[in-house]
């Protein structure tokens, strides 16, 4: 039979060693706000360098600069805070910051995509599919969107309608105007008709007659899908129009003066630009931040 004493040290022992390991636990748990307070000022973990991810449109050092970092910036900063200041920015959707000890943050960015180009005081200007503008310089960094005249919301959000229902056919748009509750696209071989709002269904329906009418080789001047459960071709604007399956051959007339055909976008279209993975991730370092 062990002694009395001997028992009761083992237990005291015990119970220091939880209370040992308890506070291990405690002080690893804390660590998570207390050491970037500790780590925060030493110079070592200051923001030397910002690698900058997602861009397309957006100059990187625009980006960095609305970053809002301060002179002596710590990797070990809130980067919640910083990936607010971004997303604040027009022209950014989505940022994502982290850190990469020492002295590196690593700035990922998915930024609004236009969806057209107005004509403003000193330039074009994108915009998103809100009618916002969008601050793209789209000289130093080209837009291929279409063009329109104003910035009138409801031809935007057609646009952006036709953009998310066949991106084939948004592509191929080289302007468009609103007449009362309809919209035209001109198209590199004619126009289309769209009634407002634009119903992706129909614009899905336009498409599948247009790539119709492609591969068997038809000309046309108009599609029109401004007509519920019909897409009405015409062959010559203006002239007689049929709607796909009913059409009666009649003599073809002479052609007629074609008035020059809208011009192409002004911005030069980039390789790969309407693939459905839309941004590419290079990335660009901005060494020197202290």
């Amino acid at each position: 039979m062990k002694p009395e004493g001997q028992t009761g040290g083992r237990a005291g022992g015990q119970l220091i060693v939880r209370v040992l390991v308890l506070g291990v636990l405690v002080l690893v748990v804390a660590s998570y706000w207390w050491l970037p307070m500790v780590l925060r000022p030493m110079r070592f973990f200051a923001v030397r360098r910002v690698e900058v991810g997602g861009t397309r449109y957006l100059a990187v050092d625009d980006v960095v600069r609305g970053m809002g970092l301060r002179a002596e910036a710590s990797v070990f900063d809130d980067l919640g805070s910083v990936e607010q200041r971004l997303e604040s920015l027009g022209g950014i959707a989505h940022a994502t910051v982290t850190r990469r000890l020492p002295g590196t943050l690593d700035v990922t960015v998915t930024e609004i995509e236009p969806v057209a180009l107005a004509e403003g005081p000193s330039g074009l200007i994108a915009l998103a599919k809100d009618a916002r503008p969008l601050p793209y310089d789209v000289v130093k960094s080209p837009v291929d969107a279409p063009i329109i005249r104003d910035a009138e919301r409801p031809l935007v959000e057609a646009l952006a309608a036709v953009q998310a229902s066949d991106l084939e056919l948004y592509a191929d748009i080289a302007s468009a105007r609103a007449i009362g509750n309809e919209v035209v696209l001109d198209v590199a071989k004619g126009r289309v008709r769209l009634r407002l709002p634009v119903d992706p269904e129909v614009v899905r329906s336009v498409s599948s007659v247009r790539r119709d009418l492609g591969q068997s080789g038809t000309e046309w001047r108009e599609l029109d899908g401004r007509y519920r459960g019909w897409v009405v071709v015409r062959r010559d604007v203006g002239n007689r129009e049929s709607g796909i399956g009913n059409h009666k051959p009649q003599p073809q007339p002479k052609p007629r003066a074609r008035a020059a055909r809208p011009p192409r976008r002004a911005m030069t279209r980039r390789p790969g630009r309407r693939t459905a993975s839309a941004i590419p991730d290079s990335r660009s370092a901005i060494p020197g931040l202290c």
